[in-house]
């Protein structure tokens, strides 16, 4: 899910030595992000479009029945996604980091295959909410409906997939323990990687930078499928050879009713930048400026 450290952690994993995509095609840094975002920017792209066919956007997915993935509307984004992966990741092995595949994986595993080994990175909801409404002004309660889709979908989506499980907090509060388990988990998944960087890769993890931090006396303050979700993956910490995802419940009803809210919400304001846009616009809002300047 968005705002969980899995920038921090893509970060980890090419120091670790898997390949990322080249410096002029990773998505920069802002104040947001300040060590970067980790994301390519051809693929990103790619994946709004994915998600935009499928009438959502990464701030309001839609809720996919099975089968989605083989929809005839995606051929042709089929066919570009396997050249802009090829051209993306020219060496192997490479870390990928990209939010939107926990909703978007079965696409992509319709075009290139499974990934060889997947890390889920999961970090508490208050925490991801509050730092979504930071970052970009969503409410508190979309961000957790967010939450709540993201990381279900995820879990759903990697069955079979040899995972590892981790909770953000595990990266930040001992970094060097959690590389080494990694590095141990990567090569029982057929991705060896050398142990003579850790040191180094240690220090790109930076705790000042969780600015978002959910007391012990907040657990009263999510709902009873947000603590299901946490306890159930809290007890699937660590490597799994084949992920099997575990029970997770249904999904409240609340949380598609907040997501097509949203979903209203961000075509309102595509068509308001789209109007902005218009030479008409620009000519009426003049014109009113100038009345009101003689009013």
């Amino acid at each position: 899910m968005h705002r969980s450290g899995t920038s921090a952690v893509a970060e980890l994993l090419g120091e670790l030595g898997l390949a990322s995509p080249a410096p002029d095609e990773l998505v920069p840094a802002t104040g947001a992000n300040a060590r970067g975002h980790f994301e390519t920017k051809t693929l990103v792209a790619l994946n709004e479009r994915v998600l935009a066919t499928l009438g959502g956007t990464w701030s309001a997915p839609p809720f996919l029945a099975p089968g989605w993935e083989r929809d005839p509307s995606l051929d042709r984004l089929r066919v570009e996604a396997d050249d802009s992966f090829a051209a993306v990741f020219r060496r192997r092995p490479a870390v990928w980091k990209d939010p939107r595949n926990c909703i978007l994986l079965p696409f992509w595993r319709e075009v290139v295959g499974a990934p060889a080994a997947a890390v889920l990175v999961y970090r508490h909801p208050l925490e991801v909410a509050r730092s979504l409404a930071t970052r970009n002004g969503l409410r508190l309660t979309v961000g957790l409906a967010l939450w709540e889709r993201y990381v279900r979908a995820a879990s759903a989506n990697l069955v079979d997939i040899p995972t590892y499980c981790t909770d953000f907090r595990s990266v930040v509060d001992d970094p060097r323990a959690w590389c080494g388990d990694v590095v141990a988990f990567l090569a029982g998944a057929g991705v060896p990687l050398d142990r003579g960087p850790l040191d180094r890769a240690t220090t790109a993890v930076d705790g000042a930078l969780r600015h978002q931090r959910a007391g012990s006396d907040e657990v009263g303050a999510i709902g009873d499928s947000q603590r299901l979700i946490l306890e159930a993956l809290g007890a699937h910490d660590g490597a799994h050879d084949r992920w099997r995802p575990p029970d997770l419940g249904s999904e409240p009803p609340w949380v598609e009713d907040l997501l097509v809210l949203q979903r209203d919400l961000d075509g309102l304001g595509r068509a308001q930048r789209t109007l902005a846009s218009t030479h008409a616009y620009r000519i009426a809002l003049s014109v009113h400026r100038r009345r009101g300047r003689t009013a």
